[in-house]
């Protein structure tokens, strides 16, 4: 139960979003009275509006029990311009706060002793690792990383050495950038912050307009020392900033449409910053009402010091007006193919190439569900290979076929994970793609992209497959699969979610490790599905499960090695409650002798986290100390 004075609170904030919001709806006969009938209000407003798919009725939607942990000022910005828009598109402002009033709590203020370094210290330092200055952790995305001191004959001994909290989220799904002795990682509560590698505490912190939930790219100076950061935000705002002044170098919008978002991580290479661009009008479909679809997927290619356009190529033609669906709104297209990973870069040839995802609406284009091949300089496409041809889908094709749901809705079959650009023992190029499809496909980029191979891991489906990143030593692919759920022709087949390695000149399967259920008595949606990307250093191949299980695999067997359960409370830490969760986008990030991953992920039922956990071999850990 929440006390008077929070109660009190909630009517201070919400004056404070909108003077007229709170005003002009109510009286005042006193402050105690007036604050109660705010929370009624919102409960019932909640009940009408929200509950149906916060109280597990739609698969996607946080539950309930996730939002109430989320500001009254982040649920009322979700619902009046954010992600739930849409959705509340038919609700005054005046309701909106009201529904934010009833969900959200007080901000968590650290305490600045334990949350703050507390000296000033150099944040530009020269690197431990080269490879972690970008999601891939290099720009061929082999996600593979050699300078370490964890390998199979010591990771057993890995020990959690520090954790920090981030106040007010959640989740965490911006993967660490470790530069020198710095890591840098942005944060649900709009900020991006610098915190110290060995003692887990902010060295500054930057407030932006919106989440982070990509990675940092980091630009170095000539002496190898972190100069300027390049990022994105979930409202679809890009970056540069300059660690020194700590001041931004540029702001813009990635792309006018008001739904565009940053879902993979900008990559940076010579004096460009290449930037995939995503959507969330996949969410906004399934409003009836509104005129579906009009986004297209691109990529921008920015000048790094002014943030200007260098080239935009999008992945579609221009939506053109196609009709009125049922409720009589406009219906457009072709429309979606959201680039919703980081690009990979092919120094070698002078290209660039990203993975696309679904057509939102019809008629489709021969761009989605496929690999596409641009010229780093111009944007030019070299080449397309499209693997699932036709797949139109949207939020509308739930289980109650919506108002904006195309005619023959496809299987939504996406390439959420980034290409991979690798060498086999013969000496060739190889592009590697994994899909939600569960499929995993080769390709020859001397060759125009054609197609050398295809292996079906995984069942896959609209929550199968591979979701958010593969991970290849250059003799095996490991490819992490979540069959969570089926496309219906499919249904039948068993789920292989787990990781499995594949040989990468040919496809065949070398070896194949289901992932144990781990999820009697919870409370949240939970499955030993692998969603999120894998990471591998020699000898040994790190994945974390929808189930907060983090498990290190044999790199030669796929035996398991080790395990950590980050679901689960550790007590408080830097002043906030620190919880952990379910494991879905951004993979193991590994430093010298650290192991660095950010549990929890509120999407899907899935259980919140608001951690940055930071594991060390045991000669050189720390015992944690937590407060309970």
């Amino acid at each position: 139960m929440r006390s008077r004075s929070s109660v009190c609170w909630f009517r201070t904030r919400l004056l404070g979003m909108s003077a007229a919001l709170i005003l002009g709806a109510f009286s005042l006969p006193n402050e105690a009275v007036y604050a109660e009938d705010i929370l009624s209000k919102g409960y019932k407003l909640y009940q009408q509006n929200c509950a149906g798919c916060h109280s597990g009725g739609v698969s996607e939607a946080p539950l309930k029990s996730a939002l109430k942990r989320l500001t009254v000022n982040h649920i009322f910005s979700a619902l009046d311009k954010g992600i739930m828009a849409g959705q509340a598109g038919h609700l005054t402002k005046d309701e909106r706060a009201l529904i934010a009033s009833f969900l959200g709590v007080k901000p968590t203020v650290a305490k600045a002793d334990s949350y703050y370094c507390g000296d000033v210290r150099d944040a530009s330092r020269k690197m431990i690792s080269a490879n972690t200055k970008s999601w891939g952790f290099g720009l061929s995305n082999e996600r593979m990383l050699r300078d370490t001191n964890i390998g199979e004959e010591n990771v057993g001994t890995l020990t959690l050495d520090w954790i920090f909290a981030f106040p007010n989220a959640t989740r965490v799904r911006s993967q660490p950038t470790v530069v020198g002795s710095t890591i840098y990682i942005g944060s649900a509560d709009a900020s991006i912050k610098a915190i110290d590698l060995e003692r887990g505490c902010v060295e500054w912190e930057f407030s932006v307009a919106a989440e982070v939930r990509s990675a940092i790219s980091a630009d170095l100076d000539d002496a190898g020392n972190a100069a300027h950061l390049y990022f994105g935000d979930i409202d679809g705002n890009i970056y540069g900033f300059d660690i020194a002044s700590q001041q931004l170098l540029w702001k813009r919008e990635a792309d006018p449409h008001p739904a565009a978002t940053m879902t993979g991580s900008m990559v940076l290479h010579g004096d460009k910053v290449f930037v995939p661009v995503s959507s969330l009008e996949i969410v906004l479909a399934a409003n009836p009402k509104y005129e579906c679809c009009v986004f297209r997927g691109s990529i921008i290619a920015v000048d790094k010091n002014t943030g200007k356009t260098i080239w935009q190529t999008f992945t579609t033609e221009k939506p053109e007006l196609q009709g009125l669906n049922t409720v009589g709104a406009k219906r457009y297209g072709p429309s979606g193919a959201p680039i919703w990973s980081s690009p990979t870069i092919d120094t070698k040839r002078g290209f660039l190439y990203v993975g696309t995802g679904e057509n939102y609406s019809r008629p489709t284009s021969d761009t989605s569900d496929a690999i596409m091949a641009m010229s780093l300089e111009t944007g030019e496409i070299q080449w397309i290979n499209q693997v699932t041809l036709d797949d139109a889908w949207n939020g509308s094709c739930g289980r109650k076929k919506g108002a904006n749901c195309p005619e023959n809705p496809g299987p939504d079959f996406d390439f959420g994970a980034p290409p991979i650009l690798t060498v086999g023992k013969d000496g060739k190029d190889i592009i590697l793609a994994g899909q939600k499809s569960g499929r995993v496909y080769a390709f020859d980029p001397e060759n125009g992209g054609k197609m050398l191979w295809q292996k079906q891991v995984g069942r896959g489906g609209i929550m199968g497959g591979v979701h958010w990143g593969m991970a290849t030593d250059r003799e095996r692919l490991y490819v992490p699969i979540s069959d969570v759920s089926a496309y219906k022709r499919d249904a039948h087949k068993p789920a292989k979610s787990g990781l499995h390695a594949v040989d990468i000149i040919t496809g065949d399967p070398l070896w194949s490790t289901l992932t144990d259920d781990n999820c009697s008595d919870e409370k949240w949606n939970c499955s030993p599905a692998l969603s999120a990307a894998a990471t591998v250093v020699p000898g040994v191949v790190f994945a974390g499960g929808l189930d907060g299980m983090l498990r290190a695999f044999s790199a030669d067997t796929g035996a398991v090695l080790w395990e950590f359960n980050a679901r689960q409370d550790f007590g408080t830490v830097n002043g906030i409650e620190a919880f952990g969760g379910s494991f879905d986008s951004d993979g193991p990030v590994i430093v010298g002798d650290r192991l660095l991953v950010t549990p929890g992920y509120d999407k899907w039922g899935l259980a919140p986290g608001n951690v940055l956990l930071s594991f060390k071999l045991k000669s050189t850990a720390v015992p944690v100390s937590k407060e309970k």
